[in-house]
């Protein structure tokens, strides 16, 4: 029996490592000690695993990969540490460069020949081991959602798009069923389907998909369920852990979660004593006495977590990468409405695709999928009025249809190249100044548009020269629009731009993008227009607010300067 190291790095994401929980299915299966950790594991730790398999994700985390490989190569040596995973595929000349003599392994595992063992077993299609995420403290926003492929590939080879890359073929999957079925039977239902196809119109097997998910439990009319008993799964995996050595302290963590977070007011007053003198001990005994306890009680708290989750839950599918406009016919509309889709997901990434992206909208809702939450792609090879002009057309399309019962969010995905090892990359139409102003806006309605038109007008601009206008304004003034506007501060700041001649504000945009790494630039002299408009830049909310002599000083000082 090998002893497994399972890493992904510190970076945040929403969805947990699918390739690392594929491989643990893998090295259960043949009897190997398998635990999972998120960063650096200490080196005490560390050090008593045979292997160490380190996953990869963003590029342009590059830096934070790196780090975590070097680390763990210093403890076991390069010859235990295997890498793979999006980044590494993408970029595996970088991270050799950066690490000689790396195991490096590029594209999809579909045999464990890369580790040295001959079985042939195909990794990839591998049901996911949800017990590792028990290891670690991490919360992925989507752990409670089965995470499947129907098909794999896209046959587009979009430039701005890895899955050229990741997945050089287009293929139908064929253990869509046992996907879920492995999943049910090891770890109890899931909540959501999360459906990661690239590109799953293209499929001639779609209508075939559809209807087997239906049946599955994700149509219209049968996603609703029994809400899964955690805690019969928590205890499977607790004892193991026990019989095994496996440490089991955040597994034990979430197993007291269950019972803190207890509505009393739904429990049977034949279980509330009990259940009350187990809060106690959690609250009190040292965890070896209340693990024994519970240990000795865990056939009727299993019941009685059996009887308490009695209520239903509702469950929906979600085409997660976006669906391909150019192939969502009418049929394929009405196919799709057999499944509980919440949210619909339409890429709507250039002004170019706007007739197949309305029309995919249109036959969506003549078939009754009503809630949607549509990525539309910036800091690409459109120029910023463009993404505006992209965001108003939905919002107009909401308008137009607000009898219909639609709920539309724009979901503004910031292009990042994935030639750069860092979020640095702008689009040769952008500037750094922009993209930071896209982010402050965003920040406030967690990266994501609605449809009510006010706000929009408000955040973005009444037309798109507007929206250029409130992307130059300082951050500050967009953070803090009401404050800024009540203060009089945005009026005279607007005056000061309209001032600026088409080279001027081209010039100011050069300075503003040097703010954040050299703030030293708002103190160089200007032409006089620059120079006025650049007072603005250095306003503090807090001075503001905490010094009424600064305040009037100020206004007075650039009411003279209008």
């Amino acid at each position: 029996m090998e002893r497994i190291l399972l890493i992904e790095p510190n970076y945040k994401n929403k969805y947990p490592p699918i390739g690392l929980m594929k491989m643990s299915t893998y090295f259960k299966n043949k009897g190997d000690f398998v635990e999972f950790h998120k960063g650096l594991l200490p080196q005490s730790e560390a050090k008593t695993f045979d292997k160490i398999l380190i996953t990869t994700l963003f590029t342009f985390d590059f830096d934070m990969c790196v780090q975590t490989i070097r680390y763990y190569i210093a403890i076991v040596g390069i010859e235990n540490v295997y890498v793979g995973g999006v980044a590494a595929t993408i970029m595996p000349d970088n991270f050799k460069k950066e690490i000689p003599g790396l195991n490096i392994f590029t594209g999809q595992l579909v045999s464990a020949n890369f580790f040295g063992y001959t079985d042939k077993v195909n990794i990839d299609i591998l049901e996911l081991d949800y017990d590792i995420l028990w290891d670690i403290s991490y919360n992925y926003q989507a752990a409670d959602s089965y995470f499947i492929y129907t098909t794999r590939g896209c046959p587009r080879k979009c430039s701005f798009c890895a899955v050229k890359t990741l997945e050089p073929n287009f293929y139908d999957c064929s253990n869509v069923a046992d996907q879920i079925e492995n999943v049910n039977s090891r770890f109890g239902i899931k909540r959501h389907l999360l459906i990661m196809d690239n590109n799953i119109l293209y499929s001639k097997e779609f209508a075939n998909t559809t209807e087997l998910l239906k049946n599955l439990g994700f149509g219209v009319k049968n996603n609703k369920i029994k809400k899964n008993n955690h805690m019969k799964y928590y205890f499977d995996s607790l004892n193991k852990r026990i019989k095994m050595g496996k440490k089991y302290r955040e597994l034990f963590s979430r197993i007291k979660r269950e019972f803190l977070n207890l509505k009393f007011v739904r429990i049977r007053k034949d279980d509330v004593e009990i259940l009350k003198n187990l809060i106690e001990k959690i609250n009190k005994d040292p965890d070896s006495e209340v693990i024994a306890y519970i240990l000795e009680n865990q056939e009727f708290i299993v019941d009685f977590f059996e009887r308490y989750n009695y209520h239903k839950i509702v469950r929906y599918v979600d085409f997660n990468q976006g669906l391909d406009a150019r192939l969502f016919t009418e049929d394929k509309a009405k196919i799709m409405s057999n499944l509980a889709v919440k949210p619909c997901r339409i890429a709507f990434d250039n002004l170019e695709t706007c007739n197949d992206y309305f029309n995919a909208m249109e036959f969506a809702i003549k078939y009754g999928i009503k809630s949607f939450s549509n990525y539309l792609l910036y800091n690409f090879e459109e120029k910023p009025e463009n993404l505006w002009m992209r965001l108003n057309l939905n919002i107009k399309f909401c308008t137009s249809h607000k009898d219909k019962g639609i709920s539309l969010f724009s979901f503004p995905m910031k292009y990042a190249s994935i030639d750069h090892t860092n979020r640095n990359f702008i689009g040769r139409l952008w500037n750094k100044k922009f993209l930071r102003a896209i982010n402050v806006i965003l920040n406030v309605t967690s990266g994501v548009v609605a449809k009510e038109e006010d706000f929009f007008l408000r955040a973005f601009g009444h037309n798109s020269e507007e929206f250029i206008e409130i992307l130059t304004m300082p951050d500050n003034f967009i953070r803090f629009r009401d404050f800024f506007d009540e203060k009089g501060f945005t009026e005279l700041w607007r005056k000061s731009y309209f001032k600026l001649s088409t080279q001027e504000r081209k010039e100011l945009i050069v300075i503003l993008e040097k703010i954040v790494d050299n703030p030293a630039v708002l103190e160089m002299k200007y032409c006089e227009n620059i120079n006025d408009i650049l007072i603005y830049y250095s306003i503090s909310k807090q001075k503001v607010e905490n010094n009424l002599l600064y305040y009037s000083n100020l206004i007075k000082v650039l009411h003279a300067k209008c």
